[in-house]
């Protein structure tokens, strides 16, 4: 039987705030969620890190199921009973399997940019792109790399200046962000599975979607 695992948590906003649940895409962090939280400062933003992730264990196994065990090990242990949960990309994913396995813990749900399910071929080149080490030698080079890379490019500087807080030194001195290779690569092959149907979904949900897929 695997141990009960409580995932490290970034809590924003004050502490006697309405609590909202935010989940982290794959290759972030909830640290990547402070940019949000700092755009609802009446609420207590509860932002795990995700298996594989951050601060949280990196341990496999990796699969939905496990994630979906984790998450409600953590709220549990920190008396989050139920909640308003937002979802980002793979968050998306994972709060849609929450809602179709115990409605009960979300109170409503905001799905920004979800990816619900993702295509073969596309997973295939998130995954190939992941067998190369990607480091960066300052936090400016990590932002100029990824706004060269197309990646959001209507995002402005404030995001990035965001993004790159969850940078992290590795051994050799050189700048990273904090996810395991591994975990990430199993995340997009778990991706390209049905999600739940959406007749399971009966819960007041917003969908943000932009005019360009990240």
């Amino acid at each position: 039987m695997m141990a009960h695992v409580r995932l490290h948590v970034h809590e924003f906003g004050p502490g006697a705030g309405r609590t909202v649940v935010a989940l982290h895409g794959v290759t972030s962090s909830g640290l990547g969620l402070r940019r949000l939280a700092e755009r609802l400062p009446d609420f207590r933003i509860v932002a795990p890190d995700l298996r594989g992730h951050g601060a949280s264990t990196h341990e496999p196994p990796w699969d939905l199921s496990v994630h979906l065990r984790d998450l409600r090990e953590t709220l549990d242990a920190m008396g989050i009973a139920r909640a308003p949960i937002i979802g980002f990309s793979f968050g998306g994913r994972l709060a849609v399997e929450l809602v179709a396995s115990e409605r009960s813990r979300v109170e409503r749900l905001v799905l920004l940019e979800p990816t619900l399910r993702m295509e073969p071929a596309r997973a295939s080149a998130a995954t190939d792109a992941l067998l190369t080490d990607t480091s960066f030698g300052s936090a400016e080079e990590a932002i100029a790399a990824r706004i060269e890379s197309g990646f959001a490019p209507y995002a402005p500087r404030e995001h990035w200046d965001r993004w790159s807080e969850q940078l992290v030194p590795g051994a050799d001195g050189r700048l990273r962000m904090p996810f395991s290779r591994a975990a990430a690569i199993a995340i997009y092959g778990e991706l390209t599975t049905p999600p739940p149907p959406f007749d399971a979904l009966r819960v007041l949900t917003l969908l943000i979607l932009s005019l360009i897929h990240i």
